[in-house]
């Protein structure tokens, strides 16, 4: 199974997302910010990565402008999950929908992170919750 790649700037809620994919026996790198996640992806194929979740609030690049960047720019394949804890406007979708195609609303249960997970990998074998 290819890995996840987690763009997330908080320790915290780093530690407790990877703690969750490990649990479901998924493989998972993580990205400290945007940047970070843009030399987690460069130089790799385009489709090494299964999926990508994105923090969207973060320093030194947010994870909108990365997730452009490693749709645009670097041609990453997987599907890029955005993370956020505020509201999401329907006008701010639509914008950013070319490279954004879900959110998941912060806090989430790992059931839910799973599902969503399992909406986007269900061409590969992701181990049953």
């Amino acid at each position: 199974m290819a890995p996840i790649l987690v763009v997330e700037d908080n320790e915290i809620n780093a530690e407790i997302i990877m703690s969750t994919l490990d649990t479901f026996g998924i493989p998972n790198v993580l990205a400290v910010d945007g940047i970070d996640s843009l030399d987690k992806c460069n130089g790799l194929p385009k489709d090494y990565y299964s999926l990508i979740l994105m923090d969207i609030h973060m320093p030194r690049m947010n994870g909108y402008e990365a997730a452009r960047k490693i749709k645009t720019e670097l041609e990453m394949t997987a599907p890029i999950i955005a993370q956020t804890a505020t509201h999401t406007t329907a006008e701010t979708i639509e914008e950013h929908h070319s490279y954004i195609t879900d959110y998941i609303y912060k806090p989430f249960k790992p059931d839910q992170l799973y599902t969503m997970i399992r909406k986007y990998m269900a061409e590969q074998s992701a181990p049953d919750f």
